[in-house]
């Protein structure tokens, strides 16, 4: 398809591109059924295509490369999204199940000194994460838009600091001290 004398990697890589990205976004379109999600994954996708373009032996028919490449980054997405919300109920399992049951006001407030304990130790980006996505219910498409970041960094601040409240929660129900 290429003679790589003739065409320099940059019109090589457009040509796949204008080749496969409508038939791919119909694609991937139908399988996620979100306009947004889409296009952040071919935008990863082929990302990942410029990366490893050198390392690509046949360039003929990409086209089931990049379709698993599309099926793999979105497999990841869920998995990421997943675990967010894992993250969330099991928290609020935990301050549901634990601090109700705790018989003395000043047991209650000793755990909600825990939870402000842990905020305060976050960054004020992640404090503010964190309690937008807990306290609003914002989703991380939603948190982007809002904060003017992106996705990654939502799940980044979100996964670090859940699970620094997680960690010191169970310290404290284990001990009863913080």
């Amino acid at each position: 398809m290429f003679n790589a004398f003739e065409t320099s990697k940059t019109e090589q890589f457009n040509t796949i591109y204008y080749a496969t990205h409508r038939k791919l976004h119909c694609t991937v379109l139908k399988l996620c059924r979100d306009r947004e999600l889409t296009l952040d994954i071919l935008q990863k996708v082929y990302l990942k295509l410029w990366e490893k373009w050198d390392g690509i032996a046949d360039k003929k028919d990409l086209y089931p490369l990049l379709f698993t490449y599309c099926k793999n980054t979105y497999i990841d997405e869920l998995r990421r999204n997943n675990c967010g919300r894992i993250a969330t109920v099991h928290i609020t399992h935990i301050a549901e199940s634990h601090a109700p049951s705790v018989e003395s006001q000043y047991g209650r407030k000793e755990y909600l000194e825990v939870v402000n304990n842990v905020l305060l130790r976050l960054t004020s980006r992640r404090r503010e994460v964190v309690k937008l996505y807990l306290e609003e219910g914002l989703t991380r498409k939603k948190l982007s838009e809002r904060l003017s970041i992106s996705p990654n960094t939502i799940d980044n601040h979100l996964r670090e600091s859940l699970s620094l409240l997680r960690h010191e929660l169970r310290l404290y129900l284990k001990t009863g001290i913080d």
